[in-house]
Order: structure tokens, then C-alpha cells, then sequence
């Protein structure tokens, strides 16, 4: 009996250690000292997103009181008097990174971030029309995709240019408790079609300034999962076996003492 109590002891001590040392791993911004407030300066002029092949922008020209030229772009405008507001078009970016405006023809667009784009086509468009037109450019086809101990599954970005891994991951709904935040790795495609991986550590403020902090279309996350997801089935089985053993013993111990009487 007292052999017994000595191993769940020793057992119990050695789930206390394991635990308080994976604890360490879990939280978020650990910065040394523990400070009451911080900064972390990223990439953040980095992180817009630039337009490349495949991508699906949608492009908005909103023009006062110039309803022909709207109608020259296949796009509806505002009655006279008024503000013309046109409605969204849509274009598929060629693997040669254009797009094929309406009267304009062929646009190079791969390269561009939302802003720069558009203020070239204002340039392009300048000496067609009186009016400066408003011109709105946003991606709309803005994943991101994840595997791994988030699951499989993507998130879409709406109205924003960028969006850093945090952001991300909120959205998503987090990772669990067992995730390795250290092995936190980003997929990239570049325009010579090569995949690059990176490995990132987030629970630590380098995270901040990498390169890959602020997520681009198309990337892929994965997450490595930590060794307790996958000791799940094995525990479960273990918890099975343990209560079966449980009442083999208990049945075993009463008939026992029912023969010694």
C-alpha cells in the first residue's frame, strides 16, 4: 500500500513539473522583465498587400455629373446635379500580371499596392475627363489559409490592405493550448512561382519584425500541433483502460471478501 501512495506521488510531481515547464510556452508578447507596457515597432509600411497574378480586384469610378464617360466604362452613374456613384467592377489579374480596363486596354497592375494602383489609373484617365474621378481599388479575393492545430480552412479579408498574423489568428479563432507557438510556419508564393517557408516563434516580440508578420494574399499557415494532441487518443484509451481496470479490481476485492466470510 505505501509502495502505491509513493508512485502516485511521484507521479503527481512529475505532472506538476511538466506543466508549469509547457506553461511557459503558451502565453502571447513575453517580453523580458515582464514590463507593465511595451512598444514594438513592425514592417508596417511592408505589410500592404501588392497585387500579382490571379488576383481579383475590384475597381470603383465615381465621376460627378459625367454619365457618358461613366457609360463609356460600363459602369452606371448618378443622375445630374448629383454625385455619380458607380458600381463595382471586378478583374481578374493575368498571369502576366494586367488587367483589361474598359477604353484603357491592357493595365499592368502586378506590383501595385491598392493606393498606388489607384492613382494610376487617375493618370491614365486624366486626360480623358474633365473631372478628377474618385477612383476605389481593393482586393476581393484576400485569404488566407490555415492547417495544422487551427484546422484546416481559410479566413477572407474584407476592406482592409493588410492584415498582420495576430489579426489573423483572432479571426480564425485562435490556436489551442497545445499549439507550438515556436513552430509557427507561413507559406509564401513569390512571382517566380517559388514557395518560400518561414518559421516563426510568436510568442516571442521578434515576431514583430519579420517580414512575415504582416500576411499576404494566398498564404498558407500551418501550425505544428503540441505532443499532447496528439497523446489525446492514446489518454482517452488509457482512461478507458484504467476505469475497466478500476472495475475489475473493485468486483475482484468484493468477491474476495465475500468467500472469506
Amino acid at each position: 500500500m505505501k509502495l502505491n501512495i509513493i508512485k502516485v506521488f511521484f507521479l503527481l510531481l512529475l505532472l506538476s513539473t511538466t506543466s508549469c515547464t509547457s506553461y511557459k510556452k503558451i502565453p502571447y508578447f513575453q517580453v523580458e522583465g515582464d514590463p507593465k507596457e511595451f512598444e514594438l515597432q513592425s514592417l508596417a509600411a511592408k505589410g500592404t498587400i501588392r497585387f500579382q497574378p490571379e488576383d481579383i480586384i475590384g475597381i470603383t469610378l465615381n465621376v460627378p455629373e459625367e454619365q457618358l464617360i461613366v457609360s463609356d466604362y460600363s459602369l452606371t452613374g448618378g443622375g445630374s446635379g448629383g454625385q455619380g456613384v458607380a458600381g463595382e467592377q471586378t478583374f481578374l489579374v493575368s498571369s502576366s500580371g494586367e488587367i483589361n480596363f474598359p477604353t484603357l486596354g491592357l493595365v499592368k497592375v502586378a506590383g501595385f499596392t491598392p493606393e498606388e494602383l489607384q492613382e494610376h489609373i487617375k493618370q491614365l484617365l486624366s486626360g480623358r475627363m474633365k473631372i478628377e474621378p474618385i477612383v476605389n481599388v481593393r482586393l476581393t479575393n484576400f485569404r488566407i489559409y490555415f492547417l495544422g492545430d487551427a484546422g484546416g480552412g481559410q479566413i477572407t479579408v474584407d476592406n482592409k490592405d493588410r492584415i498582420d498574423i495576430f489579426e489573423a489568428l483572432s479571426l480564425r479563432g485562435d490556436m489551442s493550448i497545445s499549439a507550438r507557438r515556436d513552430r509557427f510556419f507561413i507559406r509564401r508564393q513569390f512571382p517566380d512561382g517559388k514557395f518560400r517557408f518561414e518559421r516563426l516563434d510568436i510568442s516571442k516580440p521578434e515576431v514583430f519584425s519579420s517580414p512575415y508578420f504582416y500576411l499576404r494574399q494566398n498564404d498558407l499557415v500551418y501550425i505544428q500541433p503540441g505532443r499532447a494532441a496528439s497523446m489525446q487518443p492514446d489518454m482517452a484509451l488509457l482512461g478507458t483502460i484504467s476505469g475497466l481496470a478500476s472495475f475489475i479490481l473493485t468486483i475482484f476485492t468484493y468477491v474476495t471478501l465475500v468467500s472469506r466470510k
